[in-house]
């Protein structure tokens, strides 16, 4: 379903791999950041409530924030 007249950035979004951010943008919705970072609309609905937690020994595994703009600017 479309989003209507919807323009506020709501989601701000890091990717850092150890102290290097590789990735950081804000965004309207979390079907954006799905989008753009290639992953599902249900991953990202979960990395953003901190239900999903990338617990790997891999080496380079990405560390991955999704925040409400309205909690990050408190």
């Amino acid at each position: 379903m479309p989003r209507v007249n919807q323009t506020k950035l709501c989601w701000s979004v890091i990717v850092k791999i150890g102290e290097d951010t590789i990735h950081e943008g804000d965004y309207i919705s979390l079907r954006d950041v799905a989008e753009d970072l290639n992953l599902t609309y249900q991953q990202v609905a979960d990395i953003s409530v901190g239900r999903k937690k990338f617990n790997s020994k891999f080496k380079y595994q990405p560390k991955v924030e999704i925040k409400k703009k309205s909690l990050v600017n408190l």
